[in-house]
């Protein structure tokens, strides 16, 4: 088992304790928001959204107990996806007959991996996650001006002269920061989470 695993799997685990009030906070802030971008980006309102969230968090309380991740038969974030595609279907679905509960004990990881990874906005949705994650991990170590450059530049797309004139910088300084913040961000992703299951 690599220590990516290791530290998921304790996670994992730490979930299983209903009280750990702590470790399920932690869950929220860690997924609530690519939960949440996703369930928008499928097309659920704000408030549909918001539901969701709390939905696949609820079921995912429910079942955690019994839950057993294997890394070797699909990815945690397939999982995810799948309960959040599960929650907007049931939500959408205004029968009597709605579909049940994803329940991660009987989850087949392996196709929910294949589908996940066919779904380009999940795909994107998780990436930008993980950008995010990292970029929150690496913000004190660079200066305010640095990080504007590469959020201009970089996350924003505006050119290199136009984030240069913006931010009163030379364009060597808006390509060094540029450099340097990707050098930084693809360490960090690869310190917490080589296999990109994070």
């Amino acid at each position: 088992m690599s220590h990516m695993d290791s530290t998921r799997l304790t996670f994992l685990l730490r979930l299983r304790d209903r009280a750990d009030t702590l470790s399920w906070h932690e869950f929220h802030d860690r997924y609530g928001q690519l939960l949440y971008r996703y369930a928008r980006g499928r097309g659920a309102s704000h408030a549909d959204a918001e539901d969701v969230v709390q939905e696949v968090e609820m079921y995912l309380f429910k079942a955690i107990e019994g839950f057993e991740y294997d890394a070797r038969k699909g990815r945690f974030r397939a999982y995810l996806r799948s309960a959040v595609v599960h929650a907007l279907g049931r939500r959408a679905a205004q029968q009597a007959r709605q579909p049940a509960a994803l329940d991660p004990q009987g989850f087949d990881f392996l196709a929910a991996q294949k589908e996940a990874s066919q779904d380009m906005r999940w795909e994107r949705e998780w990436q930008l996650h993980r950008l995010r994650w990292a970029m929150q991990s690496i913000i004190g170590e660079f200066e305010p001006a640095t990080l504007k450059a590469f959020e201009l530049h970089v996350l924003a797309g505006q050119s290199v002269e136009e984030t240069a004139r913006q931010l009163e910088l030379s364009k060597a300084s808006v390509y060094q920061a540029r450099s340097r913040v990707l050098k930084r961000l693809r360490e960090r992703l690869s310190e917490l989470d080589p296999d990109g299951d994070v």
